[in-house]
């Protein structure tokens, strides 16, 4: 009973990893900030300064505009975003 329960656990815990997008944790340096005609989505276009260049900077979605409002151009920070979809990334966290 107790091998069949670990079993169901484990499989249980790989079936949900693989159900979410890929989270990503670098260091980013943050080159432009954007965001909608509307005002209602907000981004910035970063790139890892230590794994690509600066033609490789891609899109991050930022949710909420208190964040997006805390970063600046031309500075380094350390983030978490998730890739989810067709190449939309999405911010989760970020340090300075």
């Amino acid at each position: 009973m107790k091998k069949t329960f670990g079993l169901f656990i484990i499989l249980f815990t790989l079936i949900l990893a693989s159900c979410g997008g890929v989270s990503t944790a670098s260091t980013l340096m943050v080159i432009e900030k954007g965001q909608s005609s509307n005002n209602k989505e907000y981004w910035i276009k970063a790139y890892d300064p230590y794994n690509q260049n600066k033609e490789e900077a891609f899109k991050i979605m930022i949710q909420e505009k208190m964040v997006w409002n805390l970063i600046e151009e031309d500075k380094e920070y350390f983030a978490l975003y998730s890739k989810k979809g067709d190449n939309l990334r999405v911010l989760e966290d970020i340090q300075h």
